[in-house]
């Protein structure tokens, strides 16, 4: 039978290995590549086509969440895993938004992952045992979409929106993206227009309360 490919999309190289190591375990399983960055999750997985990605949803520059976003319509095949620290239910939600089938805990054990991993092979959702009350609870109450309001962003919008929360600079931004300042100067008067806000300051709160970054270091 032929393996599945895996893509592992994390920040934390040492989780990334301890994950690979869990699957190095089946024949099932296939790694096909392990990343830091969202960006280049994305690259990977358009060009490998991957039966699975395993991904952080707060990855710096590109956001696990964004990253997902631009690979579920073009990778249909692909089943998707978040691995989270998160357990606010706005994260899980705005997983399973994006297009996750999983989400897992980092504090949960492997054979919580190993669990969770079977099912969104089998084509069923998996989450965390743990925090499956946050999703039920917000089922009860009728809550809209999570972080609503950064959907009045384009994707692009989005992106240049967390890299300036993150404290780069427009020209940083600019050779980042391959763009011109003055391109990533008109998404930013954009951006502000959109959202009725003015200053970077302002601009890091959005960021921060609508889930398109952690400023973790």
């Amino acid at each position: 039978m032929t393996p599945v490919t895996v893509l592992l999309a994390d920040e934390q190289a040492l989780l990334r290995e301890g994950v690979a190591s869990l699957l190095a375990g089946s024949p099932r399983y296939e790694v096909i590549g392990s990343i830091a960055d969202g960006r280049e999750c994305v690259r990977r997985a358009l060009r490998c086509q991957p039966g699975l990605i395993v991904f952080d949803c707060a990855m710096r520059g590109l956001s696990g969440l964004e990253a997902i976003r631009r690979i579920v319509p073009r990778c249909p095949q692909t089943r998707l895993l978040c691995l989270s620290a998160y357990e606010d239910s706005r994260w899980v939600r705005a997983a399973f938004d994006a297009g996750a089938q999983g989400y897992v805990l980092k504090r949960d054990g492997f054979e919580v992952l190993r669990e969770a991993i079977e099912s969104v092979m089998r084509s069923r959702y998996f989450i965390s045992p743990d925090i499956a009350h946050l999703l039920v609870d917000g089922l009860r109450r009728h809550d809209g979409p999570a972080f609503a309001q950064g959907m009045l962003l384009s994707t692009r919008e989005r992106e240049i929106t967390q890299l300036f929360a993150e404290g780069l600079s427009a020209r940083d931004i600019a050779e980042r993206l391959h763009v011109s300042i003055k391109t990533v100067g008109t998404h930013r008067e954009h951006i502000m227009a959109k959202l009725g806000i003015n200053g970077i300051a302002k601009l890091t709160r959005y960021a921060l309360r609508e889930g398109l970054t952690t400023l973790e270091p």
